[in-house]
């Protein structure tokens, strides 16, 4: 019984070929975009599980409140936590604290040439670090994070700098001079490269000499490994009287420092902090992906129930011939279920040559490796087989039970029942499906407008043509320091402007998009500290000019200042932004102006600083995050990170190979590197950006194939008036009149649709854009735009159907039965 359903099934489907075309085209399509959608979900789901007990990893955060009001929430925190913590919590099993640095990485060539690079992800860790987490060794054991001056190099890494050479014993030099970072290292042990799903990134680890940390700077970041069955609720109750034993004299009254248990495994999607060491996905987006992918598949499965339906009638004699003769309801699901999972499996087969096809362009836009077989997970696709069985059934039922439902004997007879439930099943259908369509639509439109107001927006800045080198430093330029190679580094600027093609030069010890991490415990004079740490901006006098920052108060600095590097009054100058003027307590900015900063060392000297004027607030990170109050201190060659170089438009390739060949004369030791500041700023949008192409993609694709269901479902309209139209036709009808009477049913769907889906929409949105502490309202243009769009697609199909329509001969539709 079984093999003849199957032959029947199968011949039922060659023989209505073009149906099944159009059927097979939506499923295989919907499979393949679930395929790369749930990759996408399990791979941003997956984030830092691959380490040993990962459920029981924490990170310790920190959070700042002034007067009881929150004034920062940093994922960054005192190095002094991983040497203390596991003393006071003795359900904590290992502890470990860790920084990160911009370094030059150099070693001795071959030749006795000297090979280095710009290395952005070097991590300095204590001896815990392994202990905490699991970062599988090739060679080597994680004992040596005990002995000091010891590297740990990644494979990437250490083929980069030793080829085919062992570089097992080697020396290492790293050098930050800007963080005083001065080493030379033996290579200790060999690291597979870091997983891309983890939130932690580096080509290197550090050790150095063991401290015990500091409670004064906030510079690190603290990891915590739990003992199993530890109650993490409790333990977090207990931070405040770690807080308080460590911190104690932190504390003025008006500063609170608050300490909170982070999961790991939350960090990547549910991370929403300051200071964070690498850029973090959103957990919202992840389900938005998954809601979509849900509603692809939906829409694939209800074009197939309509169309079935239509084709049901061309059967309905078939059906009538089953019942007569005693075949059950049973029989008749069983036989319309088995030719919807041939239809499931061939879409399947569809959906595997089209993530063989597209699997690079799915690469290209996530960034995530889509593995030749990775379809052998199970836990992709155990799930979506469930689905698909399930789909296949419940899509088979509803036309099953309506054949199965009329009278034998009206069917033989011709007579086919067409309304009622029937009708007005697949009129909830269309619906839905007008919904999802309008729906994505608004929504890629808000989102597309969102992430261009955030790209766009006057961030008190201006980026634009900015080229960023990164400044050599003058331990590593053969230790020539002092007096010569400041010499060099003006003769590196000089020599830049002497090309027309190049508008200005500054250096500064950041660039925007950078987190401050240089802090200092300024303090107006004579006034009680409050123990807060402000960001400090070391910018040499042509910054302010060259990115175009408004001065709101004052003045700003000037080349003069730097030979003497002091004011008239012996003060050394400084600049506050308006962020800044508030954080301090001044009633202005005008009134800030000519008032003094004190900031003291380590020893306990204080230094005295004269606002000499206030400038605009500015960006420093994304719009996402709030405005940092910043002091300017003039540069004075030993604090440069970067140069900035703005050049002209035209011929910027040229532009670039002078600034590389005066790099080149001036410090033949250090790698030249560059990138534009406009474009690294914006990769701080880079999780928005790549959600927005994800979106708009698989919405399209939803969107077309609704367009599909529409074709068939045309056709099914089409059948249905075919008399009336060939009468009309008969009588004269235009091609627009046949038209209107085909679509008029469909435009009351889309506009009944379009009220249920503004109301979707605007509420989703609403949630979406709550994410945004800079953000565009809700565009009610969007909403009609696409409710235009989805009508004028309509007018498309069936103005095709009605042309094809008033093609044929009409006689031929009045003789049918």
């Amino acid at each position: 019984m079984f093999k003849n359903y199957l032959k029947l099934a199968w011949r039922t489907l060659l023989k209505n070929k073009y149906f099944t075309i159009i059927n097979i085209t939506g499923i295989g399509i919907g499979i393949a975009s679930c395929l790369f959608i749930v990759q996408y979900v399990f791979f941003e789901s997956d984030f830092d599980k691959f380490h040993k007990d990962s459920d029981l990893i924490y990170r310790v955060t920190q959070s700042r409140f002034e007067n009881n009001m929150l004034v920062e929430n940093s994922s960054m925190n005192f190095s002094a936590i991983g040497p203390t913590i596991k003393r006071y919590f003795p359900e904590i099993k290992a502890a470990t604290s860790l920084g990160k640095q911009d370094c030059i990485v150099s070693v001795d060539g071959t030749y006795g040439d000297i090979k280095s690079y710009k290395e952005n992800e070097v991590y300095f860790v204590d001896q815990n670090f392994l202990d905490v987490f699991n970062f599988p060794l090739l060679r080597g054991g994680k004992k040596a994070l005990k002995l000091p001056n010891s590297i740990f190099l990644t494979k990437s890494l250490a083929k980069k700098l030793f080829g085919k050479e062992d570089p097992m014993g080697k020396t290492i030099r790293i050098v930050n001079f800007n963080q005083g970072t001065n080493l030379e290292l033996v290579v200790r042990a060999i690291m597979e490269d870091v997983p891309a799903n983890s939130h932690l990134q580096f080509t290197c680890l550090v050790t150095t000499t063991e401290t015990l940390g500091s409670w004064h700077f906030i510079d690190e970041y603290a990891y915590v490994k739990f003992v199993p069955g530890t109650n993490v609720n409790n333990s977090n109750s207990k931070l405040s009287g770690y807080t308080n034993k460590y911190l104690g004299d932190y504390s003025d009254g008006i500063t609170n420092i608050q300490l909170a248990f982070q999961p790991l495994e939350s960090i990547h999607l549910y991370s929403d902090l300051t200071k964070e060491i690498s850029v973090n996905g959103n957990g919202k987006f992840v389900w938005f992906m998954l809601l979509i992918a849900s509603l692809i598949l939906i829409i694939a499965y209800v074009n197939y129930i309509n169309l079935s339906t239509i084709k049901s009638m061309d059967r309905a004699k078939e059906v009538g011939l089953r019942r007569t003769f005693g075949s059950q309801k049973i029989a008749l699901i069983m036989q319309f279920f088995l030719e919807s999972l041939i239809l499931s499996f061939i879409g399947i087969i569809i959906a595997i040559i089209l993530v063989l096809l597209f699997r690079g362009g799915f690469e290209g836009l996530t960034g995530i490796k889509v593995t030749a077989f990775f379809w052998t997970d199970y836990k992709i696709w155990l799930p979506l087989l469930t689905i698909l069985v399930l789909g296949s059934f419940l899509s088979s039922l509803y036309p099953a039970y309506l054949l199965s439902s009329y009278n034998p004997v009206q069917i033989l007879k011709g007579k086919l029942p067409i309304g009622g439930s029937g009708i007005f099943m697949r009129k909830c259908l269309v619906l839905f499906q007008f919904v999802i369509s309008i729906s994505l639509i608004i929504g890629t439109f808000t989102i597309y407008n969102q992430l261009e107001y955030m790209r766009k927006k006057d961030i008190g800045i201006n980026l634009e043509r900015n080229i960023i080198v990164p400044a050599p430093s003058n331990n590593f330029e053969s230790q020539m320091g002092g007096r010569n190679f400041y010499q060099k580094m003006q003769s590196f600027r000089a020599s830049l402007e002497e090309y027309p093609e190049i508008e200005s030069v500054t250096s500064a010890s950041s660039i925007p998009g950078i987190d401050l991490n240089w802090t200092r415990p300024y303090k107006r004079k004579n006034a009680v500290n409050k123990n807060n740490l402000y960001a400090t901006f070391s910018i040499g006098p042509e910054f302010i000019d060259q990115f175009k920052i408004g001065i709101v108060a004052g003045k700003k600095f000037s080349r003069d200042m730097i030979s003497i590097n002091q004011m008239p009054t012996g003060n050394t100058p400084i600049l506050i932004n308006e962020a800044a003027v508030n954080a301090f307590g001044f009633e202005s900015a005008e009134k800030a102006v000519g008032e003094f900063l004190t900031d003291s060392n380590g020893s306990g000297v204080e230094f005295e600083y004269e606002i000499i004027g206030v400038i605009k607030n500015f960006n420093q990170k994304s719009l996402k995050e709030t405005l940092t109050p910043i002091v300017f201190r003039l540069e004075d060659g030993s604090s440069i990170e970067y140069y900035a170089v703005k050049v002209s438009s035209q011929n910027i390739p040229a532009s670039i190979s002078r600034i590389e060949k005066s790099f080149k004369e001036n410090f033949p030791a250090s790698p030249f590197e560059y990138f534009f500041l406009d474009e690294f700023f914006n990769k701080q949008y880079k999780v928005d950006q790549q959600f927005g192409q994800i979106f708009t993609v698989f919405a399209g694709l939803a969107i077309f194939i609704t367009c599909l269901g529409l074709f068939g479902l045309t056709l099914f309209t089409s059948f249905q008036k075919a008399k009336e139209i060939a009468i009309r036709k008969v009588f004269g009808a235009s091609v627009f009149s046949l038209l209107m009477l085909l679509i008029k049913d469909f435009l009351k769907l889309i506009l009944f649709a379009s009220a249920i889906a503004w109301a979707l929409s605007w509420w989703g949105l609403e949630q979406w854009l709550q994410g945004y502490s800079t953000r565009i309202g809700i565009n009610f243009v969007f909403f009609i735009l696409a409710t235009f769009i989805v009508i004028s697609i309509a007018f498309v199909i069936i103005g095709a159907q009605s042309w094809k329509i008033n093609k044929n001969n009409p006689l031929k539709a009045i003789k049918q039965e």
